[in-house]
């Protein structure tokens, strides 16, 4: 058998789950605002509950981004010196990449939504699963950078209709709300990391341990004296 750990730190909603051969099993929630001193405990009684180490892992998938810049950046520290202590590849998975998977059967077509710039967020356009065997959802545009006001207009061009739309945090979740939309339920996303990390291990899709960085969607708010 081989397993792969999922780590999604890109949010508030936190979570952690082994997959099994490709198959995600039930998440492990972090607390809300503990991803610090959370994430660690929480892989360690994970991994225990299996009888598993590290080593025996056969990788390690993480959430890439776009998210919240200190949430990405536990995540991927973690991932990352674990990897490299036990030889394992790590697998860098984008959070619309997660979000589709986990609501791959959800909706026959929907969008996933993260911050982006200032007034400005991140869409993509997903088609579900609705066929016998099909286990992706297949991306139709995106993920592209729009003014907030546009992104439900610009959704129902590329879809001929209105879309539900899994959104990655509550705010943004009460802000398709306000301006009229339908939101998919929020879903842990560690078990689709981990079910992609297969997907990327089956691909030899590995990252570099010495490049991977995490994909923040945007500049951060404390910028170096002088920068502009």
């Amino acid at each position: 058998m081989r397993f792969i750990l999922g780590i999604d730190t890109a949010g508030p909603r936190g979570s952690i789950a082994l997959a099994r051969d490709g198959e995600g099993s039930e998440p492990v929630r972090l607390p809300e605002g503990g991803h610090s001193s959370g994430l660690a405990p929480a892989i360690e009684r994970l991994l225990a509950g299996g009888g598993l180490r590290v080593a025996d892992l056969a990788g390690i998938a993480v959430s890439a981004g776009p998210g919240s810049f200190t949430g990405l950046r536990i995540g991927l520290a973690w991932a990352k010196g674990a990897s490299l202590g036990a030889g394992i590849p790590l697998f860098m998975i984008p959070s619309h990449d997660a979000a589709a998977h986990a609501h791959r059967r959800s909706a026959p077509r929907f969008a996933t939504l993260t911050q982006g710039e200032r007034g400005h967020v991140m869409a993509a356009l997903w088609d579900g699963c609705v066929e016998e065997g099909d286990d992706r959802a297949r991306l139709l545009w995106g993920p592209e950078v729009v003014p907030e006001e546009d992104v439900l207009d610009r959704l129902r061009e590329r879809a001929g209709a209105d879309v539900p739309v899994a959104a990655a945090t509550e705010a943004l979740e009460e802000w398709v709300l306000d301006l009229g939309g339908t939101t998919l339920p929020a879903v842990p996303l560690g078990p689709a990391v981990a079910e992609l990390g297969a997907v990327a291990l089956a691909a030899g899709a590995g990252a570099d341990l010495l490049e991977a960085a995490p994909l923040y969607g945007r500049a951060p708010n404390a910028r170096k004296p002088g920068a502009r």
